[in-house]
């Protein structure tokens, strides 16, 4: 399943790629070039903007009318939508900030990382696309924690 987002959901963009999710953003997208891409590349709009969502209709693309409130709300709704479970698999995710997929790669090529860094942590990934670098770190335990809230969202529906 491959994602098309509007300018208004980028946090929700950066979140679909940490799920694994193919996803793009580009906060300079014209709607006209949103429903385009979403055509021509088979992606599924998700957008709570009412216009954007009708004129997705009428040609025929998939789209998500996702709520403006919080992003465990979008993201509960895309994922009952799409009836699947939220698991969050780390070698399955995409670099939250460009989409490219990353690779796990060796401590000794995580070039730029703090010593402090490499001293501490064993697995690191990068994307090859930019350049950026991840490793679990205490922004993995808010993942982490959104992850388990979301899946509560399922057994009590």
């Amino acid at each position: 399943m491959k994602f098309i987002v509007d300018c208004m959901h980028g946090k929700l963009a950066r979140k679909m790629r940490i799920y694994g999710y193919d996803t793009v953003y580009e906060n300079d997208l014209e709607d006209d070039e949103i429903l385009n891409r979403a055509q021509r590349e088979k992606r599924i709009l998700l957008t709570s903007d009412e216009d954007l969502i009708q004129r997705a209709y009428s040609k025929n693309i998939s789209v998500i009318r996702i709520p403006l409130d919080n992003d465990l709300s979008r993201m509960t709704k895309i994922f009952k939508v799409l009836k699947v479970k939220p698991i969050l698999r780390p070698k399955d995710s995409r670099c939250p900030h460009c989409n490219s997929a990353i690779k796990k790669i060796d401590k000794s090529e995580a070039k730029g990382v703090p010593d402090k860094i490499l001293k501490r942590k064993r697995t690191f990934y990068k994307c090859f696309n930019c350049g950026k670098i991840y490793w679990y770190g205490s922004h993995w335990k808010k993942i982490r924690e959104f992850e388990e809230t979301l899946k509560t969202q399922f057994k009590h529906p």
